[in-house]
């Protein structure tokens, strides 16, 4: 398949994917998912008091400027306080870089949870694995607390950087979700 095709095809299915920022209770009254910058997204939610709204979102990552990395993430948080945070990066060019992925779900009442996984990807150069993969499940009691506190209202920003301070991406992403009251982090 040539570039052209393979970076057509990637643009569709991004496209196509977008529309998995919205849970399906809340397709008519959420805003469309917006783009804030290169490498990362955003989705809302405003359901209705007592309505279940699952948070599940699918995105293929991609960067600009040359950079040979490239992959997949999935951010799945319900009612229940079950969540799961996977994805797949894999570098395709001589040079390494740090790899950095970060969701933040703030629900209404306040409360965000900072989903988040960092790891090597070895080039051409260097010894070791061209991949990074994740898989983080479990359950939270908060989550559940605070989706019955929020009423099932949420927001949820992602963000991949290669080559990156972590904190400064935590920092960045929590900011374009607006303000929180308690923080709960999750590594993966």
């Amino acid at each position: 398949m040539s570039t052209r095709k393979r970076r057509g095809a990637l643009a569709v299915m991004s496209v196509l994917l977008a529309g998995a920022f919205t849970a399906p209770a809340a397709a008519a009254e959420a805003p469309a998912p917006r783009s804030d910058a290169p490498g990362s997204l955003s989705a809302q939610s405003a359901v209705p008091q007592g309505m279940p709204n699952d948070i599940v979102i699918n995105h293929q990552i991609t960067f600009s400027g040359g950079v040979p990395v490239g992959g997949w993430y999935t951010l799945s948080v319900f009612p229940s306080g079950a969540y799961n945070y996977s994805g797949h990066v894999h570098v395709s060019g001589f040079p390494s870089y740090n790899f950095s992925g970060v969701c933040v779900t703030r629900f209404t009442n306040g409360t965000a949870f900072v989903f988040m996984t960092s790891g090597r990807l070895h080039g051409t150069w260097e010894d070791g694995s061209r991949d990074h993969d994740w898989n983080r499940s479990g359950t939270r009691r908060a989550i559940t607390d605070a989706w019955k506190a929020s009423g099932g209202g949420w927001t949820t920003s992602c963000s991949n950087q290669v080559n990156a301070s972590v904190d400064s991406m935590i920092d960045a992403t929590i900011k374009r979700i607006g303000s929180v009251a308690q923080v709960i982090s999750i590594l993966a």
